[in-house]
């Protein structure tokens, strides 16, 4: 026999060994601790109102392989449907206990629940509501050297319907999603993002899990506006103001495409009047007003020159 033919049966028999002496010593009964997803199916027209644990302690007891399995493929959950209990049952708080979720679970036949920690677990609830919330974004895009970020990104859906106790869900006037990360992003691009689950114990469900993001990104670009009228605002009936000059140029930076849509309406410039600071000055840098992510670099003059009359 050569020596790879050899080696080939060794490990053939080391297998089958392991094989066997697994499969003897994972047939015998075991307890094992372990931390289950707790599920509550609430009875109709209720929501839990108090915070509950997503998992419990339990002791489960059954054969070593089931007890494996139980704990490879995370499947398992201790389930509690009380849709169709009295609804006089939770007028006050009900106590969730280790003979309750033994008819309830959705362990395997043979792997039976032993103990509960704690030993009961009190639950409140009350009348549910249903409510629609803006999506709130959480961002952390830095673009790549040159580019920059066009507007605000968009989100669709932009809302979420919550469905959970009045209590809880009516205090609740935006719903967060994760936090969206990018960094040196040199175009635009679309991804699909989850709603934070920050909320997710006080709910009984939500419309949407996730909302799809669109950020328009673009090389930076810079123009000037020529011939910007200064306003002048609050001005009192009785006087007038003359300014020199009266329009002024403006440099603004902001994505090429952007830049290339915008017009020189977009683009305010004023004055606003007021009486103790104009008594002292003669000269006046105007206020710029540009679109929201336009970016104001400078005007030409910086400042401009008033005169006041009474009329």
């Amino acid at each position: 026999m050569g020596l790879a033919r050899r080696i080939g049966v060794l490990i053939a028999a080391i297998f089958f060994a392991v094989v066997l002496w697994a499969y003897v010593h994972l047939s015998g009964t075991y307890d094992v601790d372990v931390d289950l997803p707790l599920v509550i199916k609430t009875p109709t027209g209720f929501a839990i109102s108090n915070p509950l644990p997503e998992k419990i302690h339990v002791r489960l007891s059954g054969p070593g392989w089931r007890l494996l399995m139980v704990n490879a493929t995370g499947n398992s959950k201790l389930k509690l449907d009380l849709s169709e209990r009295n609804s006089k049952e939770f007028l006050s708080t009900f106590y969730i206990t280790k003979d309750e979720l033994l008819t309830n679970s959705s362990l395997p036949s043979d792997v039976k629940l032993i103990k509960m920690e704690p030993d009961s677990l009190g639950v409140q609830f009350s009348r549910e509501s249903i409510r629609r919330v803006a999506i709130e974004l959480r961002t952390d895009i830095q673009p790549a050297s040159g580019y920059v970020i066009v507007g605000d990104p968009v989100i669709t859906p932009s809302t979420v319907t919550l469905h959970g106790s009045n209590i809880l869900i009516d205090s609740i006037r935006s719903y967060p999603t994760k936090l969206l990360r990018s960094r040196g992003a040199h175009e635009s691009f679309t991804q699909t993002l989850e709603l934070s689950d920050t909320l997710a114990e006080v709910l009984t469900s939500r419309s949407v899990n996730s909302v799809s993001v669109r950020v328009i990104i673009e090389a930076v670009a810079e123009r000037i506006f020529t011939d910007i009228p200064v306003s002048v605002e609050a001005m009192p009936g009785d006087r007038e103001l003359f300014l020199d000059p009266a329009t002024i140029s403006v440099v603004v930076r902001g994505g090429v495409d952007q830049l290339a849509k915008l017009t020189r309406d977009a683009i305010k410039a004023k004055i606003v009047y007021d009486a103790i600071k104009f008594d002292s000055i003669s000269m006046l840098a105007p206020q710029i007003d540009a679109p929201k992510g336009i970016e104001v670099l400078q005007s030409q003059p910086p400042q401009v020159r008033f005169v006041i009359r009474k009329k």
